[in-house]
């Protein structure tokens, strides 16, 4: 938060400098680039937020893989649902939902679940976190080092707390969203994959 005010503050005394030597060119160009300005916040201010359930799920745009992967979510359409955690290392209460994640990957991996752990931190703090937590952490664990994949989802939605996870459907649509210790399995047996014995033993 320092760094960021300490730069406007610079900037707004270059500015100031160059209004003093050129006022009319710049005064021009100040205002074109406010109304530029406006318009970008208005339209992020129209999509922050308005995600809804049965949207379309983002593609995971990942730089690097702390575990497994890496995970096209295209490529499970039809027979693959998905659980996107967003976590950090630093996080207490996302911690505590690592073993829950891993039951939960073991519980229903042969019924086409994977769970994909996604944080926005540096790799070079991921990966020995992931590697001491062992099998403890037996799921997919993503780094979304430019937060590309973490906007597309939290932002989209209007969450910025953690630990939060999305439910991707085999049809590719956000299902559910929540606290992955509140809710998360029963709506993981809800959304699994149909298995082709199931539909025939039905038939």
């Amino acid at each position: 938060m320092d760094t960021c005010i300490q730069r406007t503050v610079t900037r707004r005394k270059i500015e100031d400098k160059m209004f003093a030597i050129r006022p009319f060119p710049l005064l021009a160009l100040l205002c074109m680039g406010a109304v530029g300005l406006t318009a970008a916040v208005r339209l992020a201010d129209a999509e922050a937020g308005q995600g809804k359930l049965g949207d379309p799920a983002p593609a995971l745009s990942i730089q690097e893989w702390a575990k497994g992967g890496p995970v096209v979510l295209a490529d499970g359409k039809g027979k693959t649902a998905y659980v996107v955690e967003f976590w950090a290392t630093w996080c207490p209460p996302c911690r505590e939902s690592i073993p829950h994640l891993t039951e939960l990957q073991k519980k229903y991996k042969d019924k086409g679940l994977v769970v994909i752990g996604v944080t926005s931190e540096e790799a070079s703090d991921v990966k020995p976190f992931v590697e001491a937590q062992g099998d403890k952490m037996d799921y997919v664990v993503a780094v979304d080092k430019d937060g590309e994949t973490t906007a597309a989802y939290m932002d989209a939605f209007g969450e910025d707390g953690i630990p939060h996870a999305f439910i991707v459907s085999p049809e590719g649509k956000i299902v559910w969203h929540g606290h992955p210790l509140d809710g998360l399995d029963e709506a993981v047996e809800q959304f699994l994959p149909k298995q082709t014995g199931d539909s025939q033993s039905k038939a």
